[in-house]
């Protein structure tokens, strides 16, 4: 982070300062885990990507043998290459289709693949012969490691796709491929805007989507899935519920590692800079000037501090009251754990390393993902862990049910933060005289009736929806 950046990691607010974070763990035995991903409209299964080619399936907690999809025998399994990303439709309640981004090819000829995939009877296991080809790309260097890895639809129903360069450190080719707007390697170091719900080249297999009207090189000179540039290998991107803004951590060169926002509705058309500007480092060069027509990060640190940045997410749980609204982010190489407040302006400050109070969870941190409650979960590569980051001491949870009292959702009688047909069964299985403190006695008048069920009725759905 620059220097100024440096001198705010080590501030400190009584705000946050007075709680610390800690984490819990969900699972092991994974192998490489990549991202967590919560699936639509069921909070009890929690997607898991594995970089070998597999995603596995936490059902109420417990990892299931069967992967939900395995496509092991396509993907290589390789330092650089894998199985990176997953994303949801907006709509896969209705239609079933979910996104991954991931790798064929060795690391001398690694091609990128963004591939839909389409859910069948079974909510657990997928077919991978449902397979549609979203977008193919080669990659255009020798050794392509700066591929991006994160996918994720916007509030516009968009499916935003950030890439990488597609070179490696000290690639010459990889500066003017994120910079320019035009040609075969032009789609490289961008974030891309495509609308797969529709079909602007039925005629080419590996080209299946639709876009946007509004993509700011539409009509123009330039490639028209671009919506940004600039950028060296934006791994980790998340997009902020509260705000629709998407978070990115940028993976640096030899200098800076930095957050980036990005507005979908003001920052179409935005260049990052690199690679006459790493960071708040301006290094003007043939590739680009540096300026106010660059967009400059809300947050960066040097080379001292971290050396492979994990972007993370914004927290909007109940669970952690002392750290709503903050960016948690890590350092994948030197196994950093950091917090930061989000500003008024979506900027960040008082930066806070809690690298020491997340002792046991730093390792090699591949992702911090917000589920739909918004709490956040982290995967730890090496250690093959999903864990969920929690708050220290634990909030107040008055009746000792596990729950922060924060959290606590009329009707939820099997805690899972979802009102559904498991709680309208606890309800009916306790149905007539109750015991003092029967949570199925909402009303707390001795008795399970009509009144309860109709306070459970009322508050059917995902808590706090």
């Amino acid at each position: 982070m620059a220097a100024m950046a440096c001198v705010a990691a080590l501030s400190t607010g009584t705000t946050i300062t007075a709680q610390t974070v800690s984490h819990q763990l969900i699972a092991s035995g994974l192998v490489k885990p990549m991202q967590t991903e919560e699936m639509p409209g069921d909070p009890t299964r929690m997607c898991v990507v594995e970089q070998r080619g597999t995603i596995k399936l936490l059902k109420n907690g417990i990892l299931q043998t069967t992967p939900y999809l395995d496509i092991d025998a396509l993907v290589p399994d390789q330092t650089y290459g894998g199985l990176f990303g997953m994303t949801f439709h907006p709509n896969y309640q209705q239609n079933g289709k979910f996104y991954v981004h991931h790798t064929t090819g060795t690391t001398s000829a690694i091609t990128v693949w963004i591939a839909e995939y389409t859910r069948g009877t079974s909510p657990d296991v997928v077919d991978a012969t449902t397979r549609r080809v979203i977008l193919k790309l080669a990659t255009p260097s020798a050794q392509g490691y700066h591929l991006g890895g994160s996918l994720a639809f916007g509030a516009d129903g968009l499916l935003y796709i950030p890439l990488g360069d597609g070179g490696y450190t000290g690639d010459p080719g990889g500066p003017p491929r994120s910079q320019s707007t035009v040609g075969a390697t032009a789609l490289w170091g961008k974030v891309l805007r495509l609308d797969v719900d529709g079909d602007d080249f039925p005629s080419e297999v590996d080209r299946n989507y639709r876009i946007p009207a509004s993509n700011p090189f539409v009509g123009v000179a330039g490639e028209d899935e671009i919506f940004v540039r600039g950028l060296r290998n934006p791994f980790r991107t998340s997009f902020d519920r509260t705000t629709g803004l998407l978070w990115i951590g940028d993976v640096g060169g030899t200098l800076r590692e930095e957050v980036d926002t990005l507005n979908p509705l003001a920052d179409a058309g935005a260049n990052y800079g690199w690679n006459c500007a790493e960071g708040t480092s301006c290094t003007t060069n043939a590739n680009c000037t540096c300026g106010t027509a660059l967009k400059a990060p809300v947050y960066d640190y040097t080379h001292t501090v971290g050396l492979s940045i994990t972007g993370g997410a914004v927290y909007h749980g109940c669970s952690m009251p002392a750290f709503d609204g903050h960016y948690f982010f890590a350092d994948y190489q030197n196994n950093k754990f950091f917090s930061a407040t989000v500003t008024a302006s979506n900027g960040l400050s008082t930066v806070v390393d809690r690298t020491t109070q997340f002792a046991g969870g730093t390792s090699t941190i591949t992702s911090i993902c917000a589920a739909s409650d918004g709490e956040l979960y982290i995967t730890n590569h090496t250690a093959g862990t999903v864990r969920r980051l929690i708050q220290s001491p634990a909030p107040p949870d008055l009746n000792g049910n596990g729950i922060a009292d924060a959290c606590e959702c009329t009707g939820d009688l099997v805690p899972n933060r979802i009102v559904d047909g498991a709680d309208l069964g606890a309800m009916l299985s306790a149905w007539g005289p109750a015991s003092a403190g029967n949570p199925a006695d909402i009303d707390a008048n001795g008795v399970v009736n009509g009144a309860d069920l109709g306070l459970l009725l009322a508050h059917w759905g995902r808590c706090g929806s």
